[in-house]
């Protein structure tokens, strides 16, 4: 009997199982039922979003397109596709270790240094003497004696990196320019042209010039930046757009037919204390020469005027007039620079400045205004 009541149980008790799973089963089925229909409920909202912003997007390029065909101009579709990435804006602080660095790579013997008036410092040895400026002007007159001599522009330009290398200065090979000095057969020096870049991207009014004369002599001045570069969050950029780069082209006073190329580029601002801030650009190729547009105020200049390694810049920004968000953006924590010239920290401000033609007229960003 009890064996019987024990069997009974048993199969009740398997009886229950039985009917619990097909009800979990159902549960779990439902669920991902639901989870489905969410994901591409999702999806078709994420597509209808995207395929109306490409739907504005070919609305306002088409408009543009059109403007620019009343007035004449032609523009490939391969500039709209650079212009859709606007540069950022960096800021960076001079690096004295580097400076020092090169002026030891340069000079031989005992180094002696000091600091000369307008916070420049001053390297001598026993082959020249090297100078750098908190704004960056570099000058250097040395004697590289204990170097081979070049037989030819590639190989006094490969000397010349090799000489940069050693205060960690790398410099690619398509950012350098090599010409024999003088005319006919012999040794006459080269002179080098050394243009920077900042991310990739050439940052003009900055570069350095090196005459290597007959004995290597060497002279090598311009204006070199320095230090880490920290990516500043412009406020004024959040609102930029390809369409309203032409627009502030095309709202210039200069004359062209055709778009041939456009490529983002920077332009030194703010060098004062040894703070250098960049000024996102820029540079329109057309049958007429190349221009750049600054993308913070719309302003245009030929490139030719801002003539890279030249001390000839434009007038340091007023970042007081531009609103950004927590000042330099570098692993989530606000820069400040605390240097031999005091505290240096981005100002505070909540003023929203705008781009083109929407930008404060005061803006102090001026092309036309030089040092």
């Amino acid at each position: 009997m009890k064996q019987f009541h024990l069997s009974k149980m048993n199969r009740l008790k398997r009886r229950q199982e039985q009917t619990r799973v097909p009800v979990w089963s159902r549960v779990r089925t439902t669920c991902i039922a639901i989870l489905l229909v969410c994901n591409v409920v999702l999806l078709a909202v994420l597509g209808c979003v995207k395929g109306y912003d490409a739907y504005l997007s070919h609305r306002t390029r088409t408009h543009m397109d059109a403007m620019l065909a009343e007035r004449g101009i032609l523009c490939g579709s391969s500039v709209y596709h650079v212009l859709d990435d606007c540069p950022e804006v960096y800021t960076m602080y001079a690096d004295s270790a580097v400076q020092e660095a090169l002026a030891r790579a340069l000079l031989t013997g005992t180094v002696t240094s000091g600091a000369e008036k307008g916070n420049t410092m001053v390297w001598t040895g026993e082959n020249g003497s090297v100078s750098w400026a908190s704004s960056g002007e570099l000058d250097a007159q040395v004697g590289l004696y204990s170097e081979p001599e070049p037989a030819s522009a590639e190989q006094a330009q490969k000397l010349l990196r090799r000489v940069l290398a050693k205060a960690g200065i790398d410099v690619p090979e398509k950012w350098m320019e090599s010409t024999p000095l003088g005319e006919g057969s012999g040794n006459n020096g080269y002179s080098i042209t050394i243009r920077q870049e900042l991310e990739g991207t050439q940052l003009l009014g900055c570069g350095l010039t090196a005459v290597l004369e007959p004995g290597n002599e060497l002279t090598l001045t311009g204006i070199w930046c320095t230090g880490d570069p920290q990516r500043m969050n412009v406020r004024a950029l959040e609102t930029y757009s390809a369409e309203q780069a032409l627009f502030q082209l095309l709202g210039s006073d200069i004359s062209f037919a055709q778009i041939i190329s456009a490529q983002p580029v920077y332009v030194l601002s703010d060098k004062s204390g040894g703070r250098f801030t960049t000024v996102p650009c820029w540079r329109f190729s057309t049958e007429n020469g190349d221009y750049v547009l600054n993308i913070l105020t719309g302003d245009v200049v030929a490139s030719a005027d801002i003539d890279a390694g030249s001390t000839d810049t434009t007038e340091p920004v007023n970042w007081d007039d531009v609103d950004y968000d927590d000042g330099i953006i570098d692993d989530g924590q606000q820069s400040t620079d605390t240097g031999a010239t005091g505290t240096d920290s981005l100002p505070e401000t909540t003023e929203t400045v705008g781009t083109g033609a929407d930008a404060d007229s005061d803006l102090d960003i001026s092309w036309d205004e030089r040092e």
